[in-house]
This record gives C-alpha cells, structure tokens and sequence, in this order.
C-alpha cells in the first residue's frame, strides 16, 4: 500500500470551530493535508470543554496541529496573516464580517495571495437580509423546510416539529465544504486562479428535501411516500421496496403471491395504501425477531436492517471487517472515534489517533512556518498574542 496520501503537500489554515469547518478540515486532514488549525488562547474551540480535551474534539480534530492566537489583537492578525500567506487553503465558520475586522477576509489575502482557495461557512451565506444571524443546527433545520417536511412525513403535518439531538446540518455542509474545496483545488490546477467558496447550512439541509421542494411548486401533488418501521416480535425493522423486484422477492419470502396482483401494492399507488401495506407485512413480521426477520428478508433478496444503536456499531461486524474506527487512548480511558465513510485502494487514510492539545504547536508552527527565534515567540507570548 503506498505511503503518499492524495492531499499530502497541501496547507490548510482552520480557522473554524464546533463542528461543520472542523469536520471539513478533518476530512482534509485525513487525505494527507497539513491542517494548522487556530484556535483562541482562552479556552480555544468551544468543544474542548472545560477540561481542554474531549473525545467530541479529537473526532473532529484528529491529526491537526494547534495554535494558539488572539485574532483581537494587531500582533496575532499579523501571524495568522502571515501563516495564510502559502497556505493552499484557508477555512472559517465566524459570522460573516469577522474575518474582514481582523484583516483576514478573501478580499484582504488574495491581492497577494491569487491562488488561495478561501472557503466560509455560514448560517446563511454571505449576503442577503439574513446575513447576520446566528445560526446552529437546529435553526438550519427549521429554516430550510426540513422540519417540516419530516414533521410531515410522520403522517402528522400540525404534530410538533422534531426535537434535534442530531446536528445533520453541520456535518452535512461540512461535508458539502470538503467536495468544494476539492473541486477548486482542481479548478487551480486547470486555470492557476484561486477561489472562494459560500458555503451554508440553509442550502446544505435544502438538498435533503429534492421531492418536496418540487411538490410544493405543484398545485395539487400527490401524497409524498415514506418508509414505515416494520413491526417484530422484539421491536422494529425497515424494509424499502422501490422496484417492482423488491415487491416480488418480498412477496415470494413472506408467502403472499395475492400481494403481487393487488392494484393497491403496484408502485403507482403503494403510497396511498402504505398503511395497509405495512399491516401485511406485519401479519408475516410479528411472529419474528428483529433479527430474524433482517435475515430471511435479506436472504431472499429484500432490502431489510434490523435497527442499531451506537453501542451496537463498534462491533459491528460489517464495521469490524473495514476498519470503521480508529482507537484513542488519553490519559484516563480508551475510545473511539469514526474514519472517513470513504476509503482509497492504494492508501490508509485512518484517520491517526491523536488530536492536539490547546496550543500544542504554536511554537513549532512559529518556528518552522515564520522563522522566528525563542525571543520573538517569547515577546508575543508576553503581550498575550499567542498562547
């Protein structure tokens, strides 16, 4: 297996925190970028928690490099500046403005700086009436359609929207910020430009809801369809029949061949009798466990899982075969935390199994990238521009 990753040789500047830029810039990391991440002297990424270390931080921040620098003071813009100076990339999730109050927008770098590739994550985006509005997750869930749509598709259009627990709009638009970075990074290589890049949660979550998107232009759409739990005799399964094959094998497992004929089962009107359909299946199912079910529907060619629970992923054996997580040890416990869903054939991209303390390299970083000697770190650590 070869030793070269795909992105080794780039540089990547993080200037972001929580957990869309960071997931991004793991990712990056992950393929063999160099990610100098900057964080505040006083605390630093909000994630760490109070103790300076959490095993949330080491998922989204494995294999960085930590500085710690106060953007709020002239002296510390002056380093970041510095380090943004050759570095292929450059990252931030600060409200839009920000960057530009420090002089370290994409306007301010790349007059000498043209083939930077600059990407900002935002709630919203750049420009427009909302620009300056906090956003979090949920906010993205609830202002892009999504919870409405899933509130919906539980059959109960007026029920309360979704309790979020889940933060799927930060990973998403990181991941979203992970293909477009890329992308540029191609586009530089083809045209020797720079660029920069408007990523947003809103946006991000809208490519979630395609179907309902389209049907809220319609003036009178049909029903959307919706995959339903299948009852057990220990709990729930699903079970997604698309094709008219998946109908047959399902039909052919469950010994019902009248299925096939009813008019009400075809594709063209399931979704209008789900509920019936979801009782026949049951009829079959109710008798079974979990997992027996999972496996004779499998078996006979049905699209069926029985449903995990995080504890159950980590020995997983579909997971244990492809080496899904990566084993951390600090100084009081052993975890784990997830790879990339992603592998390559020719190379390891596990992700290593360490993450920074705060400001574990600023004088490395200091050293190596700027030539500055133990005096000069010394006099910026005393006015308290670095940590």
């Amino acid at each position: 297996m070869a030793s070269v990753k795909p992105l080794t040789g780039l540089k990547i500047l993080d200037f972001s925190a929580v957990y869309a830029g960071p997931i991004c810039t793991r990712l990056l990391s992950d393929c063999g970028a160099e990610v100098i991440k900057i964080e505040p002297p006083m605390g630093g990424d909000v994630i760490r928690g109070h103790k300076g270390f959490s095993r949330i931080f080491a998922h989204f921040n494995a294999g960085k490099q930590s500085i710690a620098i106060d953007l709020n003071k002239s002296s510390g813009q002056a380093l970041a500046l510095q380090l943004a100076a050759d570095a292929d990339v450059v990252i931030e999730n600060y409200r839009p403005g920000v960057m530009k109050r420090f002089g370290l927008d994409y306007d301010s770098l790349k007059q000498d700086h043209s083939d930077l590739i600059y990407c900002s994550i935002s709630g919203f985006g750049q420009s427009g009436p909302f620009v300056h509005r906090a956003a979090y997750a949920p906010i993205a869930h609830a202002a892009s359609g999504f919870d409405v749509a899933h509130t919906s598709s539980q059959g109960n259009a007026d029920a309360r929207p979704p309790v979020w627990g889940i933060m799927v709009a930060d990973m998403l638009t990181g991941s979203y910020a992970f293909g477009a970075i890329q992308t540029a990074l191609i586009g530089r290589e083809r045209t020797g430009r720079g660029e920069y890049i408007d990523v947003t949660m809103m946006e991000s979550m809208m490519m979630l809801i395609p179907g309902q998107i389209q049907s809220a232009q319609v003036e009178n759409p049909l029903p959307a369809g919706g995959f339903h739990p299948i009852q057990v005799k220990d709990g729930f399964v699903m079970v997604c029949i698309v094709s008219e094959k998946n109908l047959r094998c399902l039909c052919e497992a469950i010994n019902r061949p009248d299925m096939l004929e009813d008019e009400k089962f075809q594709r063209s009107k399931r979704w209008l009798h789900y509920k019936e359909f979801v009782e026949q299946i049951e009829s079959w199912s109710e008798n079974l466990t979990a997992s027996e079910c999972e496996s004779r529907l499998n078996d006979a060619g049905v699209p069926c899982s029985i449903y995990n629970s995080p504890a159950d992923l980590f020995t997983h054996p579909q997971l244990v075969e492809r080496g899904s997580f990566t084993k951390f040890e600090d100084a009081t416990s052993t975890f784990f935390i997830q790879n990339a869903p992603f592998q390559f054939a020719s190379v390891d991209i596990s992700t290593p199994p360490s993450a920074p303390l705060l400001g574990e390299h600023t004088d490395e970083v200091l050293k190596t990238k700027l030539n500055l000697d133990a005096e000069q770190i010394s006099a910026l650590r005393k006015e308290a521009a670095i940590g």
